[in-house]
């Protein structure tokens, strides 16, 4: 029975019979100068007449790194040094002149030397004052690691399982050197069946088949006359590596659509902003710790920032220093003016929030009133995996009448269940600007553990009195850093990597 191949089907398949040996099928698509894809696709073909076929081996595989491949081209630190001393006709040199000489740098350098001690091509003295070392022998024949390095030039890529007890042990030299990069790889070794290697020249018809058909073959009719290539819906297409949004930005799009189905508004602040709404307006004191230079990014340029209406800064400025109308006793210092007005790149959207406040008496708004925030804020802080100097605050209000802690707990459960936490837990905190003040902690399935997500509570009356928002009007609040949401939301253990922005990371997320 007669068999259809492709031609260049049948030129694989007698390539496979003249060799007679399984084959690796990346040096197979070298030595035939084809692409791997292609010359799998040939083997498929194979395999479907049941001529040929492929198994799989994970190999530990070798490789030089840049530095083993500089070496390997301008020969090992001790070659290049020994090379100086034979042009230059130099029996005898004092240690540092030979270090100059070289151009190596010093940890380099005295790798070099300590290895031509150790080959016995040199010998190190002190005898007469100086730090020298002597050459004691005619020929310098390539060393046994040298010749395995230059194994390297034939082959870049060498098999481990296939070296030799010694070569391995010369392996072993030029990993303690780190000169090597050893990679976990899975190749794919192609081979015939009996079949394969038994049929006959004669029993194979060549054809052409093609994968489409063109305007030129429709127009001539010729289509009817080629083999068309039938299409496997079966397997997946090829991987896509178009732009897509980056993941922090589909996060902050669901928590926006979130709070906008709830019925709240987004609000927006000033990165730049003024002491008074950054830290006054929430009671802060103003020798308190977290205004310090460590903390907090102080700008030059605005040096001064514009205060709101004179008679709202005269309602802080009394909460600070005798509690005012909130009923407080406040902080009994005298509050500066010019403090307030210094200028910060701002550490919290809760600035943001404050501006809201001061809206909502300037407007004379009625209540209830909805709104959150999801903007940039800064801090003077080293990085490392779990802190930024820069990130992203989620924040939000609701000014009402006789609102409670109950229903903070109701609409904060309700919007982690909309993220997709089955069990939500409160318990009791302690937040500057709130009181009482709650934490609230969520069970992440994919961790199996349970995840702090920020704190929250109900205004001071130190806060909202100024800006004329009294009992039974009161400010739920709550806020959280937007990258403690993403790190496992994402499976992500380095905050970092939300900006550096891990190319394999960012392939693997759907568009």
């Amino acid at each position: 029975m007669t068999i259809k191949l492709k031609k260049q089907v049948i030129e694989i398949l007698e390539v496979l019979k003249k060799k007679n040996t399984e084959l690796l099928a990346s040096e197979l698509a070298n030595d035939l100068d084809i692409d791997y894809i292609v010359l799998m696709a040939a083997v498929n073909d194979l395999i479907e007449e049941n001529l040929g076929g492929f198994r799989e081996e994970d190999v530990n595989q070798i490789v030089l790194n840049e530095e083993g491949n500089h070496y390997l081209e301008k020969g090992l630190p001790e070659r290049q040094l020994l090379k100086i001393l034979l042009d230059s006709n130099i029996k005898e040199i004092n240690i540092e002149d030979l270090q100059v000489k070289s151009k190596l740098e010093k940890q380099i350098f005295y790798v070099g030397l300590a290895n031509m001690k150790k080959n016995r091509w040199v010998a190190q003295s002190k005898a007469s004052g100086e730090n020298k070392i002597f050459l004691v022998l005619e020929e310098f024949p390539e060393t046994e690691i040298e010749k395995f390095l230059l194994k390297f030039k034939k082959k870049s890529t060498m098999n481990y399982s296939t070296l030799s007890k010694k070569e391995i042990e010369y392996l072993d030299l030029l990993n303690k050197r780190k000169l090597i990069v050893k990679e976990k790889k899975t190749h794919r070794i192609i081979f015939l069946t009996n079949k394969g290697k038994s049929i006959k020249k004669s029993d194979i018809e060549e054809f052409e088949q093609v994968s489409k058909i063109t305007p030129e073959m429709l127009s001539a009719g010729t289509w009817k006359n080629y083999n068309l290539k039938p299409f496997d819906i079966t397997k997946p297409g090829p991987s896509l590596k178009a732009g897509k949004t980056h993941p922090l930005i589909n996060l902050i799009n669901k928590i926006r659509e979130i709070f906008i189905s709830m019925g709240f508004t987004e609000i927006r602040g000033p990165i730049v902003e003024s002491a008074f709404f950054n830290f006054d307006a929430l009671f802060q004191p103003q020798d308190h710790p977290a205004r310090e230079l460590q903390d907090t990014f102080y700008l030059n340029n605005p040096k001064v920032a514009r205060l709101p209406d004179r008679d709202r800064v005269m309602a802080v400025k009394a909460t600070h220093e005798n509690g005012g109308d909130s009923g407080s006793l406040g902080w009994r210092y005298k509050w500066s003016e010019s403090i307030a007005k210094q200028i910060v790149l701002r550490t919290h959207t809760t600035s943001t929030t404050m501006r809201r406040l001061a809206q909502f008496y300037k407007d004379n708004d009625k209540t209830p009133i909805k709104v959150f925030c999801i903007d940039r804020v800064f801090r003077n802080e080293k990085l490392d995996k779990s802190h930024l100097a820069e990130f992203t605050q989620v924040e939000g209000i609701v000014i009402d009448e006789n609102v409670n802690l109950s229903d903070l707990i109701g609409l904060l459960s309700e919007f982690y269940r909309k993220m997709g936490f089955k069990k939500i837990v409160t318990r009791p905190g302690f937040f500057p600007y709130t009181e009482p003040s709650m934490e609230v902690s969520v069970y992440y399935d994919k961790l199996g553990e349970w995840l702090e997500m920020g704190g929250s509570g109900i205004f001071r009356p130190e806060v909202t009195s100024p800006w004329g928002i009294k009992n039974p009007t009161r400010v739920l609040a709550w806020g959280q850093g937007l990258e403690r949401i993403a790190m496992p939301y994402y499976g992500r253990k380095d905050i970092r990597d939300l900006y550096i922005n891990p190319i394999k990371w960012l392939r693997q997320q759907p568009y």
